[in-house]
């Protein structure tokens, strides 16, 4: 499709129609830490396949075994990651936010999910139609590098949280969760219930809530009615095991995308 100016494009967020990328809009990388990550060039043309959507609480955007109809750069608001375990409830396996991408099957050239992405704090995200972010991978090599490198630390992240949670206590993996859910949220607020924690660490309610009362004793952490915030990230750190370090890391590795030569035709 041919467009009648020669700037790349961009989503008007509030009329979600797209236009020419304005002076501002190129300045601003926007709200999504991968998306900013990319070139001027490689971004707005993600950003031209792109249209801006809300996050609804529950909203489920990938089912197990069902089609992937759409990938999602988050740019506020959290969801979650999830998988079962035959009749059992399910785990969370990872929360996910302003810095993630959903729909990493999809950069691996699957089009059917294992897990199920449901939203659990509402926002908005860009959404892109599975076949066009295909097509847009395998012509830019920048959004292509920058995708795989997500999709490693997920990986990596994923086998930690395998070690951590049969090596380690309830109050370090709840340290690493707490800090890592902080970090992928953007923020020192982590607005999450006792009981969602608990599915996520795969353990008893009663045993988050008598440890994130001794946190809170501690000075660590405030807890509040809508959530937890962290107060002292240092001596959470201190607390936490080291898969905490681990985890960020690969993620922070994945942040550095050198220039590359964009193989767009």
């Amino acid at each position: 499709m041919e467009h009648s100016s020669s700037l790349p494009l961009s989503i008007n967020s509030d009329l979600n129609v797209k236009q020419p990328c304005s002076d501002a809009a190129l300045r601003d990388p926007g709200r999504n830490e991968l998306v900013s990550r990319l070139s001027t060039s490689s971004r707005c043309r993600l950003l031209d396949s792109c249209e801006t959507v809300p996050l609804n609480r529950g909203q489920v955007l990938y089912d197990r075994g069902t089609p992937l109809r759409y990938g999602y750069f988050i740019e506020s608001g959290g969801c979650s990651v999830t998988t079962r375990a035959g009749d059992c409830l399910p785990v969370e396996i990872h929360t996910l936010g302003m810095k993630d991408f959903v729909g990493v099957p999809l950069v691996l050239g699957m089009h059917v999910s294992p897990h199920r992405c449901s939203v659990r704090l509402p926002g908005q995200a860009l959404r892109i139609r599975s076949e066009q972010l295909i097509s847009l991978i395998k012509r830019d090599v920048e959004l292509e590098k920058l995708l795989l490198g997500y999709v490693q630390a997920i990986l990596i992240h994923s086998s930690q949280l395998s070690a951590c949670n049969s090596r380690h206590t309830l109050h370090q993996r709840l340290a690493r969760w707490l800090l890592v859910a902080s970090d992928r949220l953007g923020s020192r607020e982590v607005p999450f219930t006792h009981s969602y924690i608990a599915n996520a660490l795969a353990v008893r309610r009663a045993g988050v809530t008598v440890a994130l009362g001794y946190l809170a004793r501690e000075g660590v952490i405030r807890c509040r009615r809508a959530g937890i915030v962290v107060a002292d990230e240092t001596k959470l750190k201190a607390m936490s095991c080291d898969c905490q370090g681990i985890i960020l890391s690969a993620h922070n590795r994945s942040a550095a995308v050198p220039a590359l030569r964009t193989a767009y035709s």
